[in-house]
Formats: structure tokens, sequence, C-alpha cells
């Protein structure tokens, strides 16, 4: 028997039995998808070309020692081969057993990284595999019917795959809802690709999962398939701590009547539903009490909560975990969580759970969500297939990327029609997903329908249009708003205007913050304790307070000043501002946030404020001319419709669709591919499936961000760049735990700069190189105790968000 894996010990684990184990688990996987069959098959065949005596030498080399290199001995086109080979016809009209076997093809052949169906030099990845020599493809067939499954075996699962595979590409040709031909055919091409990532999920799942099992020891932590009862002890625990909430103010009535709708709301079917409701609504109480008792209802997998911005994610985290009351079943995964200080078994676990995603309740980030969807990374697409049958609470869906909007809206349509998933869109201005280039199938239901009554109790601001002012004229504008106020935020759109103002205003006899994302998370963080702690002072015992800001300021941060002051942007952002203002109600009329457009700020490179101020300067047009159209209100649900409808009506042809600069748009490298699929590829007319896989998921990010970290020399920042100095100086022989906890920690000490920054810092001697670049820390003199990084000592050059 050929094997797949041997341990240090020497115990073997046979092709057999790992392709059999893979298919079952792969199969468990895709089960509520109604594709058993056909993720059993692509297991069974994933490693088919591990049947051959090459491999079996080579992994005796690798454990003994040798110069085996690892992925040298191919052994993922087999399985390709032989699926093609036998129920492709090639000849280029597709029938359902030719898409089927593209389909599972495409998973075995991917199950150890992406592959492009046609690459930019106009090649088939299909053909590259069904034509490589020099695999030993005949041995590994051969050894693969002898020892794994026969003949018989393979040709009544594929017939099984093929029952499942036709009603699913039906559903997914019926999804599109272009009304041009090639357009929906398009989109069916993308919904295709999806499908062809989940196979290629389950199969990784069931690959990796099967592998840690038996070469270290480490069994999946496993739920039960009814997760009904789970569910509805925890909905019984939130119920519980909710009816001791107050219900005196106005307030309190009214987030228990937000409540309770959702509540009442997740007896629905499944699909999109919207969340829209005003800052301090309640909006993360009540998403999580419709989800579990949606959850409840439907037996749904797990529960999946997003937000875009750490800051947020943190705050909703602590009430999600209080609400919950057992942490065993919540998994957080974001990019700045370090390694948990726990039992090593434990730790295991958790390393397994992030892997997977197989906890009940998943807390995560936006982009860890759409790297799940769109990333190349094969750790990102295993997670994939954990999406079905869920709850996805997606906060503050407003702040997904317009370059995103094709690729997330498509996503949506096939999780929630496709994969049983329930989709919560949360947001206080809910951007009008169904009339983007490419919209939502069905029109979200909204959760809380828009009551008047019910909004003008958290109308706590009234968002003025002060016109237009320039840079040197706004230290004074803000002297003269802090004559009739105590405290004063100021919301600017970059750094460099930020630090200006706040230098600017250091004459003045009041009390001064800056926050920007040139201060470290750390910085930012003591920056809000002591500025909360002025704030709080008795008025008649505190000076003035000022905050000059970037967007930092504008979510996730519970805090509240008596007026506000935001340069012109987006309304979503403008509202989120908004939410910094007489927050709690501590003055009883609405008080005002001043809009003003600064005439000579400088965004170049910052393409989507530019977007925004103009769809809010169209807003303020109209608004001047029919106010009652709007309610009298820039924040009415009119007002933010108008907003984005005009906000996508003037992106460019395509931008929707993630451009790329030399590639096309990952829409449609992730559908048809017309760039390199075209006339003039002979390979691909052979195939179906189209899609540069490989070359999109590469390509693929959220935001567009070519920056590398900076440890800073603020605080105990300092401590930690001398500490990894030391360190780096006896490389190989220092304890490396120690030196990862060094960089775990010194998460809060670092700031992003862009490539540019960081060649002029080099070209200045301002940057020290650590463990052969892995680590870079920033000089002193670079790094100011109030405003953070500056590009040049003692000057101020930033033009960046």
């Amino acid at each position: 028997m050929y094997p797949a894996h041997i341990r240090e010990t020497g115990e073997r684990q046979t092709v057999q039995e790992h392709c059999r184990n893979t298919a079952a688990l792969a199969a468990t996987a895709l089960r509520p998808l109604g594709l058993e069959k056909s993720a059993y098959l692509v297991g069974l065949l994933h490693d088919a070309g591990k049947n051959k005596q090459e491999y079996a030498q080579y992994l005796s080399e690798a454990v003994s020692g040798g110069n085996a290199v690892r992925g040298s001995v191919n052994h993922t086109f087999a399985g390709v081969r032989l699926l093609l080979d036998r129920w492709h016809g090639g000849c280029g009209t597709f029938s359902y057993s030719d898409v089927t076997a593209e389909l599972l093809a495409f998973a075995v052949g991917s199950h150890h990284g992406l592959f492009d169906c046609v690459d930019p030099q106009q090649h088939s990845g299909f053909f590259h595999r069904q034509t490589k020599e020099g695999i030993f493809y005949d041995e590994s067939r051969q050894g693969f019917l002898a020892q794994v499954a026969a003949e018989e075996e393979l040709e009544h699962l594929f017939r099984d795959a093929i029952r499942e595979m036709t009603p699913m590409l039906d559903r997914l040709a019926a999804l599109s809802t272009q009304a041009d031909d090639n357009e929906a055919d398009r989109e069916t091409a993308f919904y295709i690709g999806l499908l062809a990532r989940m196979l290629l999920s389950a199969v990784i799942e069931g690959d990796r999962a099967d592998t840690a099992a038996f070469m270290d020891g480490v069994e999946p932590p496993v739920f039960p398939e009814d997760m009904r009862p789970i569910w509805a002890e925890r909905l019984a625990f939130m119920e519980k701590k909710l009816a001791a909430f107050p219900r005196k103010t106005p307030i309190d009535l009214a987030r228990q009547t937000i409540s309770d709708t959702c509540a009442a709301g997740a007896a629905g079917s499944g699909g999109v539903y919207r969340l829209n409701v005003p800052t301090g609504g309640g909006k993360t109480l009540a998403s999580l009490r419709f989800a579990l008792t949606h959850a409840a209802k439907r037996n749904c997998s797990r529960i999946i909560f997003t937000a875009p911005l750490l800051s947020i994610l943190d705050q909703n985290a602590h009430v999600i975990r209080d609400y919950m009351g057992d942490d065993t079943l919540i998994l957080e995964h974001h990019s700045n969580l370090a390694e948990p200080k726990e039992a090593p078994e434990r730790l295991q676990e958790l390393e397994l759970l992030t892997a997977s995603w197989s906890a009940p309740i998943i807390i995560t980030t936006l982009v860890q969500l759409l790297n799940t969807c769109f990333s190349g990374k094969t750790s990102a697409i295993r997670r994939f297939h954990a999406l079905c049958g869920s709850v996805i609470v997606i906060d503050e869906v407003q702040t997904v990327p317009g370059k995103m909007l094709t690729l997330f809206n498509l996503a949506v349509n096939f999780l929630s029609e496709i994969c049983g998933v329930t989709i919560v869109l949360c947001s206080a201005t809910q951007p009008c997903l169904e009339v983007v280039d490419h919209p939502l199938r069905r029109q979200p239901v909204d959760l809380v329908p828009q009551q008047k009554a019910l909004w003008d109790i958290f109308k706590r601001t009234d968002i003025q249009n002060a016109g237009c002012a320039r840079l040197e004229e706004l230290p004074q504008i803000v002297m003269g708003a802090l004559s009739s106020c105590d405290s004063l935020l100021v919301v600017c759109n970059t750094k460099k205007e930020a630090a200006f103002l706040f230098e600017s205003l250091q004459a003045a006899n009041c009390r001064c913050f800056h926050l920007s994302a040139a201060m470290c998370v750390q910085h930012r963080r003591e920056t809000l304790q002591a500025l909360q702690s002025a704030l709080d002072k008795p008025s008649a015992d505190r000076q003035r307070v000022v905050c000059v800001s970037t967007q930092v300021i504008e979510a996730g941060v519970d805090i509240s000043f008596q007026r506000v002051i935001r340069f012109s942007a987006g309304m979503d952002s403008v509202v989120q501002a908004a939410g910094r203002c007489n927050r709690h109600a501590e003055q009883k009329e609405p008080a005002p946030v001043r809009l003003i457009r600064c005439t000579d700020e400088r965004l170049r490179g910052l393409d989507d404020i530019v977007r925004g101020q103009n769809a809010t300067t169209a807003l303020l047009t109209a608004f001047s001319k029919t106010p009652e159209g709007f309610r009298y209100d820039l924040s009415s649900e009119e007002a933010i419709r108008f907003y984005y409808r005009r906000l996508y009506a003037e992106m460019e042809p395509g931008f929707q669709d993630n451009q790329t600069p030399a590639h096309g748009s990952l829409y449609h490298l992730l559908a048809d591919n017309p760039r390199y699929a075209d006339a003039n590829c002979a390979q691909a007319e052979r195939y179906l499936l189209r899609q540069a896989f490989r070359l999109a998921g590469s390509l693929f990010q959220v935001f567009d961000e070519d920056t590398r970290s900076l440890l800073v020399p603020y605080g105990r920042g300092r401590e930690l760049q001398n500490t990894l100095r030391n360190a780096a100086q006896v490389y190989g022989q220092k304890d490396w735990a120690v030196i990862r906890g060094c960089i775990d920690e010194a998460k809060g000490y670092c700031v992003s700069v862009y490539r540019y920054q960081l060649e002029r810092l080099e070209a200045l001697g301002a940057v020290t190189s650590l463990f052969d670049g892995g680590i870079l820390l920033l000089s002193d003199g670079f790094y100011n105790e109030h405003t953070g990084f500056s590009l040049e000592a003692g000057t101020r050059d930033f033009q960046e968000v």
C-alpha cells in the first residue's frame, strides 16, 4: 500500500486511508448544500497522484532527513486527469457531465494552491494537467484503482455527482438579474466559480483535518449537528439579562422596541435582512438577539459577526461575550489578536478553530470575511464552507469599499440563495445595494421598519451646511464655535489637516487633543483616556476641550462632545461623526454638527473621499431647494438614499468590479475571463471554466494598502525596540518564544507607513531593520508625543488618511 504520510516514529498512513477519511470529511462539510457525493468524490481523488513509487521514496527521504524538497513531486495532476479523461468530452459543447467533471477536477487540482483555468499567457490549466508528461500518471492511476477505489465505485459516485450538480447548476443560471444575455452569462460564470471554490474548501478542510489528526494526533473540536438546544440555551441566558435592563427613559423604551421587533422578525425565512437603526439604538444586542432566535428556529450552523475596524470589533466582542455567557462557544479571528496565554491543548484547539471556523460563534473583521470569499490563500479558502447554513451579521456595511460592490453583492446572492445563509446588513446609513451595477437579487427585508416617532427619539444632532473655507481660516472658525460650548470635536480628512489645526490651536485658551492613524494604537488609547477624563470634569472645573482628529474617532469610540465640525466627506462619515455629538442626549435640544468644505485641501490619491464629497455636495444642493423632500433632516433615510444613488451613479464604468492596473477587473477574471480566454485561446474552447482563479486570488485586497509597520519609540515601544535589538544580536540562540511575545505586544506600538514614506525614512537613516527585514524600528526624532509619526523630524508631511 502506498503511503500518504509518515510520522517521525515510522508509522504510516496509507493513501487509501487518507483519501477515504478526507472524502468523508469533505462530504460532511457539503451535506447541507446537497453536494455530499460530489465532495466525497473530490476527497477520494485528491491525492490519487501519491499512488506511485516516486512519492513513496520522496516521503521516506523526507522522514529520514534526506534531500527531499517539499512539493518537488507532483501529486495533484493525476486526479484531475483521471476525471477529465474519463468524463469530459473536450469538444466545446458542454453537458452536465462535462461541467461536473471540470468542477471536481478544479477542486482536486487546487487543494495545495489555486490554478488558472486560463492564465495571462492564454494557457489552459486543465489542458496542462491533462497532457503533463513525467508525472507517472499511468502508475498512479493503476495504483489508485487497485488500492483506493475501483472503477465501478467511481462510476457510481460520478453519476451521483451529476445528479447533485444538475439542479445546482440550474439554480446558479437562474440567479442573475442582468437583462443583457452576455452579462447574465458572465454573472452565471462567476457563481459557478464560487461553487468551484466551495468544493475546494471542503476538500481542503478534509485534507488538512485528517492530516493533522494523523501527524499530530489532534482531532478537530466537534459540535452537534443539531445546534438548536445550544442556541435556545444561550437565547434564554440573553433574555434573562435583557429583562434586567432599565426601562425608564424614552431611549430605554425605544431600544426595547427595536430589540423586540428584531426578535419577532427572526421567525422569517433565511435571506438578506437590513437592520437600519440610528446611532445608540442598541444595534449590537438587537442583532445578537435576532441571530440567536433565528438560529434556534432554523438550526443554523453558526453565527458570524463582522465589523470593519478592530476598535468596533473589540466593543462588539465584549458585548457578545457578556450576553452569551459561554466563552467556549466563541472564536475571535482578526490580525491583531495576540496568541492567548492558554494551556497547550487549548492553544491547539484554538488554532484548529481558527483554521476551519468551526466554532458556533465567530467574531471577525470584514476583511477576514471577504478574504474567505476571494483570497487566493488556501487558509482562507478552507473557511468558505463554514459559511453554509450560518447567520452572518455584517456591522457597518456601508464601509464595504466601492470597488468591492460587485464581488460583495454577488457573494451575498450566492450565500443567501444557494448556501442557506441568513445575512443581516447593519448600518445607520444603509447603502442602496439594490441599485448598483450588480445588485442584490432580492430587496433586503427591513427588521425594523422606518417609524418617524421611533427615530425622533434618537435625534440628538442637527447636521448643518456651514459652507466653504480655506484651511488657514479653520482655526478662527473653530475658536468661534468653541465660544458657545465647552467641548468641540473637529474631524478632518487627512493627517496633514489635523496636525495643522492642532498646532494652530496651541496658543488658544483651551485644552487641545489630537488623534490620527499617525499615532500608534497605544498612543491613541492613552489620548482617548485623557480626553475622556477632561470631558468628565464638571464644567466649572475644566478648561474648554477641543479634539482635532481624523476619521479614527468616527467609529467604535464611545465619547460625546457638545459640538462637532466635520470637513466635507461622504454622508456615511458625516453621520458617524455626528454620533460623537450629544451622544447620550446630555443636551435636550439637537446639537449642531457643522459641515464645512475646505476649498484648498489636498486629496490626491484619496478618490473615495472625493467621490463622497461630490455626492454630499449634490445632496446639500438638493436639500437647499426642497428640504421637505428630505423631512428637513440631512440624516433622514430619504437623504441617505439620495446620497448613495448619486455616489453610485458617478462611479466610473467598471469601478465597482474591482479594477486592477494590468489585468482588467477581478470580477471578469473570476467570471468568463474575457481578457485572456478570447477567440485566440484555442485551449480554452475545450472547457467551460475559464476563470483566472490564481491570478485573481493573488491580486485580491479589500483595501488598497502598500504599507509596512514600524515599531515606534513611544512609551513601552522604546523598551520593546531595545529588547528586539538585543535579541537580533544573538539570533538563533535566543528563546524564540520571548521574541514572539515582544512582537505580539509590539502591535500596539506600531504605525503603518506607505512605501514612498519608508524609502524616504531609509534614505534619512531613520529605520533599523531586524530579522532580515521582518521587523522595522523607527528612530527617535520621527515620532511626536502629541501627533505621532512625522516623515521628517520637526515637519508635517501627511497626505494619506
